[in-house]
Order: structure tokens, then C-alpha cells, then sequence
């Protein structure tokens, strides 16, 4: 079960690349976080296109993953205590890169939080994850590419 939760909580990073202007790019497979982009795990039929289902299933594990308490709820500290990567365990080369990373995390929960309690209920994070599906969907298409999730922001 640690093995389950520490794979599903690996995947983490992906749900804040949606998420995020700091995982954004421009180009497909340019970027280090376009490599290091769980999108085929993510592409369960493996057509090179996310569906807002996909999306859902793989939020639902991140979640689970991160609430580490189990009570379908994230504080904060839940969610900021996921880190990937190089420097996962906190000795990373770039502190001041982890630093704006981090902040740029509580800055995402903040947008979660909708009913600002500070906690992010099951809904909220789901819930943004779809709105940032649908702004990736630009063509409305109901599937989206690499390009098109990696350029959230």
C-alpha cells in the first residue's frame, strides 16, 4: 500500500502542471518538465490525447495520494509536502528554485480553496482540474495534446 501511495503521490506533480505558469511551455518535449511529464501515464487509451475522464481519474489518485490523513480533505501542509524531482527530499541543487516552486504551490492551493476554509475538499481540487482542462480545450474538442495541457497557466 506505501509503494501504491508513493507512486500515485510521484504523480502529484503532474495535476500542478496543469496548474501552474512554472511547468507551462510552449513547445512539446523541448523542456525538462515537457520530458518529465506524466502525460502518456495519464493517456489511458494511449492516442496522444487527454479527455476530461482521464483527467478526472488521475486527479482522483492525486488526491488520494496527497491526503495523507485520509480525510478527504488537504490542508496546506498536505499539499505543499508533496515535492518531485530532483531534490524530492529537500537537498535539491536549487533552493531558490524549490523556494518558488513551493510558493508558487501555496499560490495554487489559494485558487483551490474556493470557499476559502484553507482546506481543499475532494470537489475543489477536482473541480479545478476540470476548469483547467477546459482551458487547455481551447478547440472545445473534448481532448486535448500535450501542447495544449502543458500550456495552461
Amino acid at each position: 500500500m506505501k509503494n501504491v501511495r508513493f507512486a500515485a503521490t510521484l504523480s502529484a506533480l503532474a495535476i500542478l502542471a496543469l496548474a501552474t505558469d512554472a511547468f507551462a511551455q510552449q513547445g512539446m518535449g523541448q523542456g525538462r518538465n515537457a520530458q518529465n511529464s506524466p502525460f502518456e501515464f495519464i493517456d489511458a487509451d494511449g492516442n496522444s490525447m487527454l479527455t476530461k475522464a482521464e483527467i478526472g481519474v488521475w486527479s482522483d489518485s492525486v488526491f488520494s495520494a496527497m491526503d495523507m490523513d485520509s480525510n478527504a480533505s488537504l490542508t496546506m501542509e498536505e499539499y505543499i509536502a508533496v515535492r518531485m524531482g530532483p531534490g524530492a527530499d529537500g537537498q535539491g541543487k536549487n533552493a531558490t528554485r524549490q523556494a518558488a516552486m513551493q510558493a508558487a504551490k501555496a499560490d495554487r492551493f489559494k485558487a483551490m480553496d474556493t470557499n476559502g476554509d484553507d482546506i481543499v475538499s475532494h470537489d475543489e481540487f477536482t473541480g479545478y482540474s476540470a476548469t483547467q482542462f477546459d482551458r487547455a480545450d481551447t478547440g472545445k474538442t473534448g481532448a486535448i495534446t500535450r501542447r495544449q495541457w502543458m500550456s495552461v497557466q
